[in-house]
């Protein structure tokens, strides 16, 4: 028995193995700017601030990089947005990755509205202006805005613009599913459930001609998809003693909530 274990252990890691080796050959290689919508206030934490870095990276490897095919440009909100690096700033892969990585958390109230109107003002900054080039939007947040939002998402959408929602941390739904494109279970996803959200993004962008990801030798198949719909709940487990700070030799303590 225990070697039987062993057996399928090895055969579970060579399937993986196949199956990222498979993910590496199906770049998506088109004339595509995707623009990332990262959001970097407190109500993130750092944690999961860098968590989405991670997922961004994640799905750049599956992008055939380049100034002729895929472009990828960066905004990080807060409290304002601010543009990171635009759409013809890296030429490579290696590159993008590399400064993907580096971006710093920087905090600040959810203002996910004035992200959106940023790019309704100024466009796909090093994007191509051209009307038969796709423009995707890859919103990363809690969806816990203040302000509106409806609006400005509405009018990118009108524009032409895909919008993806992918929820961090314990997402507001209502909002996301008010901010992305239809059919919504082809553009929300939960960035917690990692390699599902990156494929499920990877395949809609393949689903909607946008990504031809075929390469030499390879046939494609078809099957059929199990879909599952996951409520994540927060319960009050109870309170328990927090610092507040100190004046002199007096500690200051307070009550504060423990959540699961």
């Amino acid at each position: 028995p225990q070697a039987a274990s062993v057996q399928e252990i090895q055969t579970s890691h060579e399937n993986l193995a196949k199956i990222n080796s498979a993910a590496q050959l199906m770049q998506c290689s088109a004339v595509i700017d995707i623009l990332f919508l990262m959001d970097g206030s407190y109500s993130i934490g750092k944690g999961t601030f860098e968590r989405s870095k991670h997922y961004a990276v994640k799905l750049c490897e599956a992008l055939d990089v380049a100034p002729d095919k895929v472009r990828v440009g960066l905004i990080q909100f807060g409290s304002v947005p601010r543009l990171e690096f635009s759409l013809d700033s890296y030429s490579t892969k290696q590159e993008l990755k590399k400064h993907l990585k580096q971006i710093s958390y920087r905090g600040g109230s959810t203002q996910t509205g004035l992200a959106l109107k940023y790019i309704l003002r100024k466009g796909f900054p090093g994007g191509r202006n051209s009307s038969s080039v796709p423009r995707v939007t890859i919103l990363l947040s809690d969806g816990r805005s203040q302000g509106t939002v409806a609006q400005a998402a509405t009018q990118l959408k009108e524009k032409g613009v895909v919008l993806f929602a992918v929820g961090l941390r314990y997402p507001k739904w209502e909002e996301l599913h008010a901010l992305a494109s239809e059919p919504l279970e082809s553009h929300v996803f939960f960035a917690e459930h990692f390699y599902d959200a990156v494929n499920g993004l990877y395949t809609t962008l393949n689903m909607f001609s946008f990504c031809n990801a075929k390469p030499t030798g390879c046939q494609m198949e078809s099957f059929p998809c199990e879909r599952k719909t996951l409520e994540t709940m927060k319960e009050l487990q109870g309170n328990f003693m927090c610092w507040k700070g100190s004046k002199g030799y007096s500690p200051f303590t307070s009550l504060c909530p423990y959540y699961r």
